[in-house]
């Protein structure tokens, strides 16, 4: 008796090719025909070429059929491969629900591998692969300037490749680069104060060209965008409403358009609402307002400033490369600086190019765990396919063949990788969750990461590929033993070559882990060593708030609000110390200048740029300062006074050789300074940065219109309320910012590479648990196969010391060519991590070593506890059983 399979092999052995099936059916009508003639008396020959010419041309008509048999065996081959796929699914669901313990194991090893897998990919797919919601956002372009000259200066390095654009280079690109379409510039435009009969508020902006819409190809929903006209010096004061603002503060109302605003104390005509969901810059909240750019005096061409983003459409067939040198030889010609160059990039490749290399060595290490829960799941397969010997016998006895063998087995492989795949997408869906809300950055996209089509596809993938990833060498290895091979094993023992791919796939899982575990060791030791950087001031209680005061004030306003609230806060109970500065370690952002150190003009050429801060005296005791020489600022040093500066130590190192400046000038915003002090070094931007040179200046001598208030004490980071009641009393215009506590601030700063190498951790852990798991299962199995071997031994007097060596070498056997194996795997994976790296050597020759013992200590556990129990065994009772 034979299956249906056998008989659907046998049916597809004996049927001859459709064309030679047509054929012969063509030939039998004709044949039939000519009967038919010469009944009526044709001769043969007349009758056979009637038939053949009343039949029609031959060849076209057996093409045609041919075509249509072709087509129906294919449906019908399709058909019977789902008819024959459902039945290997519900066979293998039924094999599977025999051996729970087995499919719990690995159904929840690709679980986890494919969880990790989907969570990470679902970030990558929403930041960097998703494409922008624009028409054709392939050919929307960021334009840059490059000046590689300025790598070398770090105050100013980041500018090198990403120079913002100024009007002067604005109007010539529009004018003269055919290479662009609608050229727009945007920028932060910085908060602006609502006033409304309801009071004030600060609202964010957004700084952009009339073109700005048209380059993205999207319309107001009410009303019109910004016109030529409206971005120019002294334009009109109009503004739009993001579609947010127009719901929440004005009810949606369409007539909206054509009222006024007062935004800074200014009126403004609002013309018009932003489509809903509009995000230019996608790592930020929507602003509330756009302004017309280039209204302010500082944006003309003869000022020479650029604080501009820019972007443009490609001209159509134009490549990026074409348009990048085009723009180089423009901004060359209008700028005459014939070291200047551009970069003219993919917009959303430009959004993302911070977000790339960290998000790419996330799915890399993502990717490795599901390698090694592939490998881990092959490693449980093979040791079951020694207990089911008996079973794959009666198949082959009963008539099936290698290729049914393997598809069946292959089947529960899918079968399980698909049920892993189910519970993976529940374990993806709460891991996207929690990458999204403790992510240390927004990330541009971020906020559209979900489980959608696009990922759930990807999972899809994953579990096919790794279904027959893992299940495709133990299912070969079954296939081919065939019945006669398997029944001379005897029952419940593998061969050679099963247990030779067994230990190797075991080499293969332990160097994965090697490589993910020396990843997040590094990474690990990278953040502790990151932590422990001194910022070159004393952290503790201490706290930041930023006040921000009408544009309009003058230098006496200013100094005279700054005294008042400087005294009420030192009056204040818990507060040691408060100052003012325009810059606070860790919460401000970069602000440098060109420094001349000498009166010649060679001098005043070379001058480099130098962080600068104004600070009030009192500053550099506040937070802890070392004064290496000289005095610090004292009440003495304000408007009127000598003009006076303190630098730092990296300042002496640059630009005085490490020789004494006491007593020496620098020319500093136009002002010869005389040096009064050197101070300690001090981390403002973060502790990975290199020291850089800074100049402090009295704020009294320069005070800036948006202050910071530094305060030391128990109450530093406890009194919001009171410092907003202080603030509104000495000036009710002025606005306060959020408090930030310091500490905190460091801690963030770091925070990127904490959530990196706590991922890359868990990730590390989770492949070091699947060896050892993986090891401790086929360890059992193994023991359970050679219980005869094992008590013949005991019984002829082998010692249990020698039965438990003899198995823990052979698991570790394995192991040691596992370690061997990984070793340059983890150089490679080393190298990949090094960007990230601080402190640390991708080959930290202890790191490499510390992660082989623990694996081979932690191995050596888990295939010593069986080997142990293997050595307590009664002799008798196993020969008696065997």
């Amino acid at each position: 008796m034979t299956t249906p399979d056998r008989e659907s092999e046998l049916r597809d052995l004996v049927r001859p090719p459709v064309g030679e099936r047509v054929d012969r059916e063509l030939e039998f009508h004709i044949e039939m025909r000519t009967r038919e003639l010469v009944e009526r008396g044709m001769s043969p020959t007349e009758a056979r070429a009637d038939a053949i010419r009343r039949f029609g041309n031959f060849e076209e008509v057996s093409s045609t059929l041919v075509e249509i048999a072709g087509q129906t065996e294919g449906i019908m081959r399709r058909a019977r491969f789902v008819r024959e796929a459902a039945r290997d699914a519900r066979v293998a669901l039924r094999m599977l629900m025999r051996r729970r313990a087995f499919a719990a194991l690995a159904i929840g090893t690709l679980a986890l591998g494919i969880g990790a897998a989907t969570a990470i990919y679902s970030v990558v797919d929403g930041v960097l692969l998703r494409p922008l919601p624009f028409s054709e956002p392939d050919r929307i372009a960021a334009v840059w300037i490059t000046q590689p000259s300025l790598s070398k200066d770090p105050a100013i390095a980041w500018l090198a490749d990403r120079t913002p654009m100024g009007n002067n280079e604005y109007q010539a690109l529009r004018r003269d680069a055919a290479s662009l379409r609608d050229l727009a510039m945007y920028a932060d435009g910085g908060p602006v104060t609502l006033t409304t009969e309801a009071g004030s508020e600060r609202l964010p902006t957004m700084l952009a060209t009339s073109s700005l819409l048209r380059a993205l190809r999207v319309h107001p929903a009410v009303g019109r965008a910004f016109v030529d006209g409206e971005d120019v010096l002294n334009g009109p004061n109009v503004a739009m409403l993001s579609w947010d603002t127009w719901r929440s503060r004005f009810g949606g109302d369409s007539s909206v358009v054509g009222r006024k605003l007062t935004l800074d104390d200014k009126p403004y005509e609002i013309i018009g609402v932003l489509p809903q969901g509009l995000q230019v810059d996608r790592a930020t909240d929507a602003p509330a307002f756009w302004l017309p750019a280039l209204h302010d005096s500082t944006d003309i061409p003869a000022k020479r400033n650029r604080g501009y983003r820019a972007l443009a459409r490609l001209a159509p067939g134009v490549p990026y490369s074409a348009a990048t040198d085009e723009v180089a030889r423009v901004l060359r010609e209008v700028t005459g600086d014939t070291l200047i160059s551009a970069r003219v990039e993919e917009w959303q490749r430009d959004q993302t190019h911070t977000a790339r290399g960290p998000l790419l060595l996330l799915l890399a290490a993502a990717g490795l765990l599901l390698l090694i829960a592939c490998v881990n799941v092959a490693i449980l397969q093979l040791a079951e396919a020694a207990a089911r010997s008996r079973e794959m016998a009666t198949r082959a006895a009963l008539g099936a063949g290698v290729a049914r063998l393997v598809r069946q087995l292959l089947a529960e492989s899918v079968v399980i990788s698909f049920l892993g795949a189910l519970i993976g997408t529940a374990l993806a869906w709460l891991m996207i969750r929690g990458l999204v809300a403790l992510s240390p950055e927004r990330l541009p996209g971020m906020d559209d990461v979900a489980l959608d089509g696009r990922v759930l596809a990807f999972t899809m993938a994953c579990a096919a590929g790794t279904g027959v990833l893992f299940g495709i060498v133990p299912a070969l290895l079954a296939g081919r033993s065939g019945a006669a091979a398997i029944i001379r094993s005897g029952a419940g023992e593998s061969g050679r070559g099963a247990r030779t791919v067994q230990r190797s796939l075991v080499a293969i899982q332990l160097a994965l882990s090697m490589a993910l575990l020396v990843e997040a060791t590094l990474l690990a030791q990278s953040l502790r060593n990151l932590s422990k950087v001194d910022p070159g001031f004393q952290r503790n209680d201490l706290a930041a708030v930023r006040v921000m005061l009408p544009r309009e004030f003058s230098t006496e306003q200013r100094l005279s609000f700054t005294s008042n609230m400087l005294q009420r806060l030192r009056a204040y109970p818990g507060v040691a110390r408060a100052t003012v500065s325009t810059h606070v370690p860790f919460v401000s952002g970069v602000n440098s200048s060109p420094v001349t150190v000498d009166h010649s003009e060679a001098a005043a050429a070379a001058a480099r740029q130098t962080q600068q801060r104004y600070v009030e005296p009192g500053y550099f005791e506040l937070l802890g300062m070392h004064l290496l020489s000289g005095r610090f600022f004292t009440p003495d040093d304000r408007d009127g006074g000598e003009l006076v500066a303190v630098v730092s130590a990296a300042e002496v190192a640059r630009d005085f050789g490490g020789v004494s400046p006491l007593g020496r000038e620098v020319r500093h915003q136009g002002k010869w300074r005389r040096i009064v002090g050197v101070v300690a070094d001090v981390k403002y931007r973060g502790l990975a940065r290199e020291d850089e040179a800074t100049i402090y200046v009295p704020y009294g001598q320069l005070p800036g219109s948006w202050p910071y208030f530094i305060i030391r004490g128990s109450a530093a980071a406890v009194m919001p309320a009171a410092l907003t009641a202080m603030v509104h009393e000495v000036e009710p215009r002025a606005i306060m910012g959020p408090v930030t506590a310091i500490p905190g601030a460091i801690e963030k700063s770091y925070a990127a590479e904490r959530f990196r190498a706590v991922l890359v951790s868990v990730f590390g852990g989770m492949a070091a648990l699947l060896a050892v798991v993986g090891l401790y299962g086929v360890s059992i199995r193994t023991t359970k196969r050679r219980m005869r071997e094992i008590g013949i031994r005991l019984a002829l007097g082998g010692s249990r010391g020698s039965v438990v060596r003899l198995l823990v070498n052979d698991a570790m056997a394995g192991v040691a060519m596992g370690l061997a194996v990984g070793a340059p795997v983890a150089l490679l994976a080393g190298r990949l991590v090094s960007p990230y790296l601080f402190g640390i050597s991708p080959r930290d020759p202890i790191v490499f070593a510390g992660v082989a013992v623990s694996l081979a200590i932690a191995t050596a556990l888990a295939s010593g506890i069986p080997a142990r129990s293997a050595g307590r065994m009664n002799p008798a009772e196993v020969l008696r059983a065997d």
